[in-house]
């Protein structure tokens, strides 16, 4: 697949979104409590150091711990189901749809109230490096047209489906992305979420 370049009228290559859907990852057990967390994507640095990590964490019990690699902290997002609380050291919040929190701590814990109503608490960690420039991380709403600019490495269908270089994200999929490449959205309306490279490394959103 190629887009015309615009200066120059040459084909450009382009590198095709690899498509990841979140129901066929391998799921493994919270640290504490019951529930589950699955690995979206990592990415690493030549030495094989995590850069970052974006997982799904699912929350069945009244309270929940997950804990990242030494030197780690999190951005944590409300996705679907009953509300949880999201602790560390300093505070305790409860976490609404689509809002983001920031845990200064490779450990997150997680509490629902004991008369929770029934289900599933999801949300998405993005688990970075504390001693790097963080990644980038967004949600919100697109329309059609919207523009990727470089930058971005991987986006998630939270809700709608969106049409991306040929490739389709409907929700509970994700797109692996070239953040050399701009992309270009189609959708009627989707509600998204983005990683993109840190903003030392110019950035963009949505």
């Amino acid at each position: 697949m190629s887009v015309t370049a615009e200066n120059d009228g040459l084909d450009t290559p382009r590198t095709p979104p690899r498509s990841i859907r979140l129901a066929d990852l391998p799921r493994q057990h919270l640290d504490q409590g019951r529930g589950s967390a699955r690995e979206i994507w990592a990415d690493l640095d030549h030495d094989l150091n995590l850069r970052w990590q974006l997982r799904v964490v699912d929350i069945k019990d009244s309270t929940g711990l997950l804990v990242g690699p030494a030197g780690t902290h999190h951005y944590v997002v409300g996705v679907a189901g009953p509300q949880v609380a999201v602790r560390n050291a300093e505070s305790s919040r409860v976490l609404r749809r689509d809002q983001v929190m920031p845990v200064l701590s490779s450990r997150v814990h997680f509490e629902r109230p004991k008369l929770r109503p029934p289900g599933v608490s999801s949300l998405m960690v993005l688990t970075f490096s504390g001693a790097a420039q963080p990644p980038v991380f967004i949600t919100g709403t697109v329309a059609q047209g919207a523009e990727l600019r470089a930058g971005a490495q991987l986006l998630v269908a939270l809700r709608g489906t969106v049409h991306l270089d040929g490739m389709e994200a409907d929700p509970g999929s994700a797109l692996l992305l070239d953040p050399a490449q701009t992309h270009r959205l189609r959708a009627t309306t989707a509600s998204i979420l983005t990683v993109n490279l840190p903003r030392s490394d110019e950035a963009t959103s949505v």
